[in-house]
């Protein structure tokens, strides 16, 4: 009976293994969240480059922008195998952080951004997306992603 049961159980661990091979590491491509990334980017950066306008003037469009990343977010954070994806957009979109979510506090509380304060954002907040972005086309087709 000790040696019938490894031989049972071998047939089954095999299996296992082979099906956790086969299932995906990360989510797949989706047109919707590569296209979320692209024009939330574009939109980002416009903004950016609008904020040494007074805040008052651009806080629907901020807001806008705002609730369209966040659910940017959970469009990413609802698909299956999706966590580098989904933590990238988190960090983008946190308040106290140093990306858009900061960005927009910090253009609130200043009234104004001065163009040195803009440049380094809009560097920073394209390079997020840019993150985003390349790991989304990888989910299509391996490439690598020109800076």
């Amino acid at each position: 009976m000790h040696k019938f049961f490894p031989n049972r159980v071998l047939p089954i661990i095999s299996c296992l293994i082979f099906l956790a091979a086969c299932a995906p590491f990360i989510s797949p491509f989706t047109e919707e969240a590569y296209k979320n990334a692209t024009t939330l980017k574009a939109r980002s950066l416009a903004l950016i480059a609008k904020s040494g306008q007074s805040y008052s003037s651009h806080r629907v469009e901020v807001e806008n922008l705002l609730v369209d990343v966040d659910a940017a977010y959970e469009y990413a954070n609802g698909l299956p195998n999706n966590d580098v994806v989904s933590a990238q957009w988190d960090t983008l979109r946190n308040p106290d952080g140093n990306l858009l979510g900061g960005f927009a506090k910090r253009w609130r509380n200043s009234g104004t951004l001065s163009p040195f304060i803009r440049e380094q954002i809009e560097m920073q907040v394209g390079e997020a997306f840019d993150t985003i972005i390349c790991v989304e086309i990888n989910k299509r087709e391996a490439s690598v992603c020109e800076k």
